[in-house]
C-alpha cells in the first residue's frame, strides 16, 4: 500500500508521488523567536516529526527544513521592552527553541534556515516581483499587489481577512493600492535593524523569508509544505503567490499539510493571546515521552486540549505498553501463531500509517495486539518483543530499554518471593509482594510463571 496524504490544496486525500523518485523536499513553517517556545509548538513540530520519520522508514530520502524568523516586529517590539539588541534577544531564543527540540525528541530537522541569513535572496526574489508587475514601492517599503495574481485564496477558499485570522503582519500603509496586499520589504524606520540594499534602507517583511529560504534550498517547486492550520490565511497564501508569481511555476509545493492547533479553555494557545504554557515549564514535570505519546495519540490534523487527563491516560498507555515488553522473553522460542500474529499486526500497524499518517489508528493496531497476546496462555517470545521495538523505535514514546534504574532489584525481590512461596512461607512472600507495590510493581502470578508491571 502507497502513503496516502490530506492535501489541504486539494481537499482530499492522494497518494504520494515525490517530483524526484525516492527523494523528498520537505519545508515546515518554523517559530519566530522572541519568547519562550510553547506547548503548541511542541504539538505542531512533535506531529511534524513524526512524519519526517516515518517517511523515511518508508525509504525515502528526506530532506526537512524549517525557518527561523529572527527579524520581525514582534522581535522588536519584545527586545525594545526589555532593553536588549533585537539580535541578541532572538538569538536567547533560537537556542531555547532548540533545546526545546532535543528535549523532546525532535530530531529530524536537517537544516534550520534563519531569516537574517537570506536577507540577498529576500532581495532577489522581491526585485523579480518587481520585474514581472506583481509589486510596488511606497513610502513604507514594497508591497505585493494581489490584483496581480487571481490564484490568491486558492489554498484557503478565500481572498479577504476575517477577525480570527492573525493579520498583524499584512502591513498598514496608507499607499497600499488593495487593502489585502501585504509587505515584502518594510522602509528602514529608527532604531530598528536594517540593511543597506537595491531596495532601500530596510529589512525583510515577514511572508518573503520563507519563498526565498525555500527558493534557496529547494528551488522554485518542492513536495511537502507543512504548518498550523492558522498559517493557512493569509501566510501560506502570500508564499504561494509570491513565489508562483516570481517564478512562473505552479504549485509552490505539491502537498500542504497542516496540523490542528493545541488549544487551552477551547482557545488556540498562543504566546500573544498570553495563555500559552512554555515546552521548558511542562517538561519539568513531565517525561518527554508522556508527552510525545499525548500528541501522537491524536491525529495530526485534530485539534486537542492538553489537560492533566491526557497526559495521565498518555503516561498510562506507555506503561502498559512498557510493562508487556517487559514480559517478552526473547530467548524463548515463538509458537507459529505468535509469530503470526505479530506478522498480521505489523502490517495492519504500517497499513494505518500509510492512510495519512493515522497515528491513533496504529496505535489502536498495538494495543490489539497487546490484548490479544495477554489472552493468550503461550510465552511472549522474541516475534512480540520485535514488534514492540520497531513501534518504540518510529514513535519514541516508550522506554524500552533493558536493565533500567530499578529493574534488577525488582527482579531480585521477585525471584525471593517465588523461593518464599515454594517453600510455604506465605507470609514472607505477602510481605515481599507489599514491598515491590511500595516500589509501585504490581505482581501477577499466573499459571507457569509469576509477571511484574509498573502501576
Amino acid at each position: 500500500m502507497s502513503i496516502t496524504m490530506h492535501n489541504t490544496l486539494s481537499r482530499q486525500k492522494e497518494p504520494f508521488v515525490p517530483m524526484r523518485d525516492g527523494v523528498v523536499r520537505m519545508f515546515v513553517c518554523g517559530p519566530t523567536v522572541y519568547g519562550p517556545s510553547h506547548v503548541g509548538h511542541a504539538k505542531t513540530y512533535t506531529q511534524f516529526d513524526f512524519i519526517a520519520r516515518y517517511l523515511r522508514r518508508a525509504g525515502y530520502d528526506v530532506t526537512y527544513a524549517q525557518n527561523i524568523t529572527d527579524v520581525d516586529d514582534k522581535i522588536i517590539r519584545r527586545a525594545a521592552e526589555r532593553g536588549t539588541p533585537p539580535g541578541e534577544l532572538a538569538a536567547e531564543f533560537e537556542a531555547r527553541y532548540l533545546a526545546d527540540m532535543a528535549a523532546l525528541g525532535n530530531n529530524g530537522v536537517d537544516v534550520y534556515a534563519r531569516a537574517h541569513d537570506h536577507v540577498d535572496a529576500i532581495v532577489a526574489q522581491v526585485e523579480e516581483l518587481a520585474r514581472r508587475g506583481h509589486a510596488y514601492r511606497t513610502s513604507g517599503g514594497w508591497y505585493y499587489d494581489l490584483s496581480t495574481f487571481p490564484a490568491y485564496g486558492r489554498l484557503s477558499g478565500r481572498r479577504e481577512a476575517r477577525s480570527e485570522d492573525s493579520v498583524a503582519r499584512v502591513g498598514e500603509d496608507a499607499g497600499k493600492r488593495n487593502p489585502g496586499d501585504f509587505a515584502l520589504w518594510k522602509a528602514r524606520k529608527p532604531g530598528e535593524p536594517f540593511w543597506d540594499t537595491s531596495l532601500g534602507q530596510g529589512r525583510p517583511g515577514w511572508h518573503i523569508e520563507d519563498t526565498a529560504i525555500t527558493e534557496t534550498l529547494f528551488g522554485s517547486q518542492y513536495d511537502i509544505h507543512g504548518g498550523g492550520t492558522d498559517l493557512i490565511f493569509p501566510h501560506h497564501e502570500a508564499e504561494i503567490a509570491q513565489m508562483e508569481a516570481a517564478s512562473g511555476r505552479a504549485p509552490l509545493a505539491r502537498y500542504w499539510l497542516h496540523t490542528g492547533l493545541l488549544r487551552a479553555s477551547g482557545a488556540k494557545m498562543s504566546k500573544s493571546g498570553g495563555n500559552s504554557r512554555s515546552i521548558q515549564k511542562l517538561l519539568e514535570g513531565i517525561d518527554y515521552r508522556t508527552l510525545r505519546y499525548a500528541f501522537l495519540s491524536q491525529h495530526y490534523r485534530s485539534s486537542m486540549e492538553l489537560g492533566d487527563a491526557v497526559l495521565d491516560n498518555a503516561r498510562s498507555a506507555r506503561r502498559r505498553v512498557e510493562n508487556f515488553y517487559r514480559t517478552c522473553d526473547r530467548s524463548s522460542p515463538d509458537s507459529p501463531a505468535n509469530i503470526a500474529r505479530s506478522r498480521e499486526a505489523t502490517t495492519r500497524f504500517y497499513e494505518r500509517l500509510d492512510d495519512d499518517f493515522d497515528t491513533p489508528g496504529a496505535l489502536g493496531v498495538l494495543f490489539g495486539f497487546l490484548r490479544a497476546q495477554n489472552r493468550s496462555d503461550e510465552t511472549l517470545g522474541p516475534a512480540a518483543r520485535a514488534f514492540v521495538a520497531d513501534v518504540g523505535d518510529l514513535f519514541d514514546t516508550f522506554l524500552l530499554e533493558d536493565g533500567i534504574e530499578h529493574d534488577s532489584c525488582v527482579d531480585e525481590l521477585i525471584n525471593r518471593r517465588r523461593r518464599l512461596r515454594q517453600e510455604g512461607r506465605y507470609t514472607e512472600a505477602d510481605a515481599v509482594r507489599e514491598a515491590l507495590r511500595g516500589l509501585g510493581v504490581v505482581v501477577e502470578d499466573g499459571r507457569h510463571d509469576t509477571r511484574w508491571r509498573r502501576q
